[in-house]
């Protein structure tokens, strides 16, 4: 627990409020950023806030896949690059200190200049330091366009299924879970992206960011 309560101090000490540029991506930024927001205020979602959530990601996920002609290129290169970094990502996987002083800094610049808020890439980058056993297995971009698919598929079909959930406190929790998974893949797929545009696609940070962001999708999925 205090190792945790380190983690989240130093990540967040990392947030800086400087202007950050739009990219490419800057529309999954938005979203991500929105999800979270109301993951942050809503304690007790209504089915009102998760058909929100779900359809903001659905359309979302809709453009990445089906209308983005940047997304599966960028993802492809960045898998591709992926197997000459292994060493460099097994370390991060290891060594917290290390994580913290080579990827971290790096990536919250990516996710700022990308377009991300300060507080988003504060949970992003969080999220991706508790993900980091996942460094040390390369990830295929198959795989991960396959899950972003099944994360398309869920949110599209989310908002119909949780709304018709009542407001017993079980229903409650069930929504919180789903919106606190939903973030968790998208704020993966941001990761990914802010990498994509803005560092140097086959270096080793960005791969880590490529399989980071993948675990994170992987997650959202998983039943």
């Amino acid at each position: 627990m205090k190792s945790i309560r380190m983690l989240l101090l130093l990540l967040l000490a990392l947030v800086a409020g400087a202007a950050h540029a739009q990219s490419r991506y800057g529309y999954l930024h938005k979203t991500v950023e929105e999800i979270l927001e109301i993951q942050r205020k809503a304690m007790k979602p209504s089915p009102a806030d998760v058909a929100a959530v779900a359809s903001r990601a659905c359309n979302t996920l809709i453009i990445l896949l089906d209308k983005d002609p940047n997304f599966k290129k960028d993802i492809e290169a960045l898998a591709s690059a992926s197997h000459k970094n292994l060493a460099f990502h097994r370390q991060l996987a290891n060594d917290l200190v290390f994580f913290m002083d080579s990827f971290a800094p790096q990536e919250q610049e990516y996710l700022l200049k990308s377009g991300a808020s300060p507080g988003a890439s504060a949970d992003i980058l969080i999220a991706a330091a508790l993900s980091r056993d996942a460094l040390r297995e390369p990830l295929s971009a198959q795989r991960l366009l396959a899950n972003i698919e099944k994360l398309r598929v869920e949110t599209c079909k989310g908002a119909k299924i949780l709304a018709d959930a009542n407001d017993a406190e079980e229903a409650q929790q069930s929504r919180r879970t789903q919106i606190r998974k939903w973030a968790l893949g998208l704020g993966g797929l941001s990761l990914i992206a802010a990498d994509a545009v803005f560092a140097v696609p086959s270096g080793g940070v960005a791969t880590a960011s490529f399989t980071l962001g993948g675990a994170g999708v992987g997650a959202a999925v998983a039943p």
